[in-house]
């Protein structure tokens, strides 16, 4: 079942596409609900935050389970880096447009939506980031240090599940700290 909706560029790209909404939850907060640019920027930022935890539970409570839809697709993804997989496309849209509606709409939660625009640019942040450490060697000394995070995490899938930011690996104690992460980051110095 993973393979017929998850797997292939299409849905790759599809998924990327309807997580982009978070323009609409910005204008929405700043033109509807005549939000304070000051608080509707804090609470993007706090929503981006969250995002980075759930990016870490979900990799290391959920991807790493032994059965699973979710960790039959992740298996997939170690078993073959390079392979096009995402969550499917038509869940995703329903999925963040319902909690819009909920939170901004029905329940008129105070700067749900920018929160939900925050959390939105941290997913689309993660695909694009997550796509080029598998499909090319980035350029910026800091985007290479997570790549590696991230390799290592390919080695030793017992460490590092944050994705996009190392936050949360440092929070929970899964960071790791070996010679081989340091001499890889420090370019082959050891202290």
């Amino acid at each position: 079942m993973v393979t017929k909706f998850a797997l292939g560029r299409t849905n790759y790209w599809l998924s990327v596409a309807d997580a982009s909404s978070a323009p609409f939850f910005l204008a929405w907060e700043i033109w509807v609900r005549h939000a304070p640019l000051v608080d509707v920027a804090l609470a993007g930022a706090s929503g981006y935050l969250v995002w980075g935890l759930a990016e870490y539970a979900f990799h290391r409570w959920l991807y790493h389970q032994r059965h699973g839809i979710l960790a039959d697709g992740h298996r997939i993804h170690h078993a073959d880096p390079q392979m096009w997989i995402a969550m499917p496309w038509f869940m995703t849209a329903p999925t963040i447009f319902g909690l819009w509606y909920l939170c901004a709409v029905v329940l008129r939660c105070p700067l749900s939506s920018a929160g939900l625009a925050g959390w939105l640019a941290g997913s689309v942040w993660y695909s694009l980031v997550h796509y080029s450490y598998h499909h090319w060697e980035p350029r910026q000394w800091w985007l290479r240090k997570l790549r590696v995070h991230h390799q290592i995490h390919h080695e030793c899938p017992e460490f590092n599940f944050g994705v996009t930011m190392r936050l949360w690996d440092n929070a929970f104690g899964t960071r790791y700290r070996g010679w081989a992460y340091l001499s890889r980051v420090e370019g082959g110095r050891q202290p």
